[in-house]
């Protein structure tokens, strides 16, 4: 107990001194671009496809999801790779197609190298009653694959199912996108993780630079309305709005990143805790971290549904409220948790812990806002009818 008590107090010595900028005002304007109990889909989905691939992110968008989450980590050749891990052990057959390396840092492989991976099927082997065929073979993303999923396209492949791209004389990487078949209209907007800036430096700017090169910057060319609805003609919208992108972070030095790099005018959550080490949680620092995530200029607290620590308690929840932020949980899988964390009653009359959830089965709780009259309509068709209208059969 002593050195757990110690431990806390290092931390929130260390949160009180981690930003040292100018404090910044509440949260105000900029978190209002961010919808109410939006529906985040995490990693796209680990449930019904393979976690942060192609088939993933076109499942969460077409069952409407409001966002679309990611993680980045950065190639040995500077190209910005969608992947949780630090390495590709766990998802891919990079044990198979490059033996003795499978431990090795996703920094020391060439996009080259990468895109020779099979990202599929090893969710396959791991989910028997998940599993479906047409999940082989499925590629490890770039950034800008995501962005395109969410405007409508899917990724362009030659008769053999690579993908098509060229590379000119400097080495620059062009890909190509088509419009997809199966698009049913939504737009969701897309929820960026950063991971620890010492792995990867500059990668802020990185991503900011390319953010603009795609027409995905919110704070570059044609800036979206400030009337721009959420729900439009019964789509989801986000991804046409100010809050088409959120971006979060673990990592102090990393939220002191974006809110130079974003300047406070994007939409940013400071994530705390995890299942396994539930430390940033403990009642002795909770002040502390709304403290840090306000003077970090972020909006929304991103915090872990609860096992014996809980993530998201009431005392913390009012917390973040009373301070004019707002609290994401991860990562949803069932009603149970749902209910948890949302509260009684419906509609307005509700007074939920949380104001989104990140979410491993958008379609249970797109559905479940749906039930609690925070929602305009619930999914219209179910997991398995989607995946099938997107060419993934059994």
């Amino acid at each position: 107990m002593k050195m757990r008590l110690l431990f806390s107090m290092a931390l929130a010595a260390a949160l009180l001194s981690g930003c040292t900028q100018k404090k910044s005002p509440a949260a105000g304007g900029v978190q209002d671009y961010m919808p109410d109990n939006a529906v985040i889909a995490h990693r796209g989905t680990i449930y019904w496809a393979p976690e942060l691939t192609e088939a993933a992110f076109r499942w969460a968008r077409n069952t409407g999801a409001d966002y679309m989450e990611l993680d980045l980590h950065r190639s040995k050749d500077s190209m910005i790779i969608i992947m949780h891990d630090k390495t590709f052990k766990r998802t891919t057959d990079v044990a198979e197609k490059f033996p003795g390396r499978e431990g090795d840092p996703i920094s020391s492989f060439t996009l080259e190298e990468i895109m020779q991976l099979d990202a599929g099927s090893a969710f396959n082997t791991k989910n028997p009653e998940q599993a479906r065929q047409s999940f082989a073979g499925q590629n490890v993303l770039v950034l800008e694959d995501v962005f395109r999923i969410a405007e409508g396209k899917r990724i362009k492949r030659n008769t053999d199912g690579s993908r098509v791209y060229t590379r000119d004389e400097a080495g620059v990487y062009q890909f190509e996108y088509e419009d997809d078949p199966a698009d049913n209209g939504h737009r969701p907007g897309i929820y960026i993780e950063f991971k620890n800036p010492v792995d990867y430096p500059m990668v802020e700017e990185q991503v900011y630079d390319e953010l603009k090169r795609i027409g995905w910057n919110p704070l570059e060319g044609e800036i979206p309305s400030a009337d721009e609805p959420f729900i439009k003609d019964g789509r989801v919208n986000v991804g046409k709005t100010r809050g088409k992108i959120l971006v979060q972070t673990f990592s102090q030095p990393g939220m002191m990143n974006l809110k130079r790099v974003f300047r406070e005018q994007v939409p940013a959550s400071f994530l705390i805790g995890n299942r396994k080490t539930n430390e940033f949680a403990q009642e002795q620092v909770t002040d502390s971290i709304v403290a840090f995530a306000r003077e970090c200029g972020a909006q929304f607290i991103g915090t872990n549904l609860g096992d014996e620590n809980d993530g998201l308690s009431p005392a913390f929840a009012a917390k973040i409220h009373e301070a004019g932020l707002k609290a994401n949980i991860y990562s949803i899988n069932t009603v149970e948790q749902m209910e948890k964390y949302f509260g009684e009653g419906e509609g307005k009359k509700a007074s939920p812990l949380a104001d989104g959830m990140i979410t491993n089965r958008t379609d249970l709780t797109i559905d479940f806002y749906h039930a609690r009259k925070v929602r305009a309509s619930g999914t219209e068709k179910s997991p398995q009818e989607i995946l099938a209208d997107l060419g993934y059969n059994q």
